[in-house]
């Protein structure tokens, strides 16, 4: 059978599939064994075995669970609650501070464990406490999820685990790669947030309640800890110190001793955070397993030579496919999550962007960066339907909704900048690596 038939009937199916609503890693499982046996016959079905034993059994996966474990021990301890009113006694002077503080928090968090933690601590704390203090419904959700966000393209990610794996290019460099494009996202949500408030500053009152220089001198040991486990993890792999996996066991162990020193550890909390980490985990698996399996197949029945060809035969602009590519993430975003997006573009979009002579790490962070802008868009977005689930009564989807086009903006002004100037994402990785 041709390859361009084999397409046809691997991505039809696929598309078919997760159209009747099975969960993606089932869709890309199922279609690729139904045609390993059409196609190939049962004797071929012993791969389906050992690609999965392979993946179950890499080493470099366990990067995963722990980075998820450090991150639900800071999250079920409370300890994400102290450093937020931490910090926010240290901005109370910055007219929509606590806006910028949930952005900041986020950043933490996106440093501790990735995406999720930052949306539900800061949606069940930040967005009752700026409401509480008159802030505008738009600002409150929309700093709260656009901080949440942070967590795709700032180290350690999980969605970036999971490209580098699929990819296979580097975890660490994709994670150094990340950090620049991360941060001047969250710049620019904090300049939006500022700028807004001081041409709108009904939109974020001054805070009621007096701070004194004590208090705020008080509140240092609760950003000290996170911060010295932020820099243990990250400064760890960033000097070559650790790898990815070594890192991740340092900061599930420094989370877990954190909150023994802050007397927060209980059964509940162990109990909650390797629960949580358990079930999450499960689904990154189940999802790699069958993303796995779909490219081996699709690779050994010549996908490598049908985009050589496809795209050698094109007389058009690089940056004109690129573009393209580009256009169609943001529209597979809207209406799949990011890791069917990952594992279904991954393995075709990177072959072509190196074709056409693009950089591998650039390419795959302006592909994450990209799967940022899917968890704020409706109707799919997840950042929309976790705030959904944590927000105060009375909030709206609607009001989500309405809440996020400017952050959006935000995040399509940095990855056009990181698209026109490379070196932000590659800088570092050269330096460093």
């Amino acid at each position: 059978m041709s390859i361009e038939l084999v397409t046809l009937l691997l991505f039809g199916g696929l598309m078919i599939l997760l159209m009747l609503g099975v969960p993606v890693a089932f869709a890309l499982g199922g279609i690729t064994v139904l045609l390993t046996y059409l196609l190939e016959g049962s004797t071929t079905l012993f791969i389906v075995a050992t690609t999965t034993y392979k993946q179950i059994t890499d080493p470099n996966l366990i990067t995963i669970p722990l980075f998820l474990l450090m991150g639900n021990f800071l999250l079920h301890s409370g300890i994400s609650d102290r450093m937020f009113k931490a910090l926010g006694y240290w901005l109370s002077g910055i007219r929509g501070g606590l806006a910028v503080v949930s952005i900041g928090v986020c950043v933490a968090l996106a440093m501790c464990g990735g995406f999720g933690p930052g949306i539900l601590t800061m949606g069940l704390i930040a967005v009752p406490a700026m409401l509480k203090q008159s802030y505008g419904k738009s600002l409150a959700l929309g700093s709260v999820m656009a901080g949440g966000v942070l967590g795709e393209i700032i180290p350690p990610s999980i969605i970036m685990i999971i490209f580098a794996y699929i990819a296979r290019i580097s975890i660490g460099k994709l994670f150094l790669a990340g950090v620049i494009p991360g941060l001047l996202t969250a710049f620019a949500y904090v300049v939006y947030v500022i700028v807004r408030c001081h041409v709108q500053p009904e939109l974020a009152p001054p805070m009621k309640e007096a701070v004194t220089w004590k208090i705020r001198i008080a509140s240092l040991k609760d950003i000290l800890l996170p911060a010295v486990l932020i820099i243990l993890v990250l400064g760890s792999i960033f000097l070559g110190i650790a790898t990815p996996t070594e890192a991740a066991g340092v900061g599930a162990t420094g989370a877990f001793l954190i909150c023994i020193g802050l007397g927060k550890l209980s059964w509940k909390v162990m109990w909650d955070s390797c629960r949580q980490t358990m079930a999450i985990s499960g689904m990154v698996f189940w999802i790699l397993i069958g993303a796995t399996l779909f490219s081996v197949f699709y690779t050994s029945q010549g996908a490598q030579s049908l985009v050589t060809d496809l795209i050698s035969s094109l007389e058009i602009n690089r940056w004109i496919v690129l573009a393209a590519m580009q256009l169609i993430l943001i529209v597979l975003g809207m209406f799949m999550d990011d890791y069917a997006v990952v594992t279904v573009c991954a393995p075709i979009f990177v072959p072509i962007a190196i074709v056409l002579g693009f950089d591998p790490i650039w390419f795959s962070i302006i592909f994450i960066l990209n799967m940022q802008v899917a968890y704020l868009t409706p109707p799919f977005g997840w950042a929309l339907i976790m705030m959904k689930g944590v927000a105060p009564p009375g909030i709206t989807t609607r009001d989500i909704w309405l809440s996020i086009p400017p952050f959006v903006i935000m995040q399509l002004i940095v990855l056009i900048l990181v698209m026109i100037f490379p070196q932000l994402a590659l800088w570092l990785p050269d330096k460093m690596m």
